[in-house]
């Protein structure tokens, strides 16, 4: 009886300070309550709960500066590349009349893939100076796992730039660049004898590529010279010799 007594004081004592300090409406907890049948367990009911939470008054506010920005960082992993979106906001004067148009350019990414950057090189190398077409076409027969991601960006790219753009014919584009860098890397632990461990790495990738409008080149990369033309330009060379402060 006494634990029943001594108890029962606390709660109207803890009670008092809540409705002194915190909301108004403790103060309708607090006649709710002595209306409630007190029990030896002091278990409150079901339909008092609500009152201890935030008032409506405070739940109605808050912060939305920053929900309409998407998130850049999360801990240590990057979500979106620094710089590279700049390129897709920048604006170039007008062409004067009778130079050819600037062809638009669409640079577009993916952060975080679980792949490996080594294995991710050889198929950005491989869909360079390719027609998105053609891109896409050897990427869906292509053996290597990020072939699938890499199909996907080129995808996701040219819907934006149809939409974005301005763009007329989705199929007039070509890749201008395809490069991949390194991700985060996760550490983990794996079990081993005799109360050892290893390290094991969990390695991402980014992968970045760019469309420019118009045909792709001939050659994307220059081409090797010839025996004649190596002989040809070596013999300029030794004639477009001069000798520095001479007669």
């Amino acid at each position: 009886m006494a634990t029943f007594t001594i108890s029962l004081t606390l709660t109207k004592f803890s009670l008092k300070c809540l409705q002194q300090v915190f909301c108004p409406q403790f103060q309708a907890y607090s006649s709710c309550r002595s209306v409630l049948q007190i029990t030896s367990t002091h278990r409150t009911p079901a339909c008092c709960w609500s009152m201890f939470h935030t008032s409506s008054l405070q739940a109605s506010y808050r912060n939305t500066e920053f929900e309409d920005e998407p998130l850049k960082k999360v801990g240590r992993a990057r979500l979106v590349p620094p710089n590279w979106t700049k390129y897709n906001t920048v604006v170039y004067k007008p062409t004067p009349i009778g130079e050819p148009e600037r062809p638009a350019e669409i640079c577009h990414f993916r952060m975080n893939i679980k792949y490996s950057t080594k294995k991710m090189w050889y198929i950005a190398q491989m869909i360079r100076g390719f027609s998105i077409d053609e891109a896409i076409k050897q990427l869906a027969f292509h053996k290597r796992k990020g072939a699938a991601h890499v199909k996907e960006v080129l995808e996701e790219a040219q819907e934006m730039a149809v939409r974005d753009h301005n763009v007329e014919f989705k199929s007039n584009l070509w890749i201008s660049d395809s490069f991949c860098t390194r991700g985060i890397i996760v550490k983990g632990l794996r079990r081993h004898a005799r109360a050892r461990y290893g390290i094991v790495q969990y390695r991402y990738t980014n992968f970045f590529v760019r469309l420019r409008e118009g045909k792709p080149p001939k050659h994307y990369y220059p081409p090797e010279m010839t025996g004649n033309e190596l002989m040809e330009r070596y013999i300029q060379q030794q004639r477009e010799r001069r000798i520095l402060y001479g007669l």
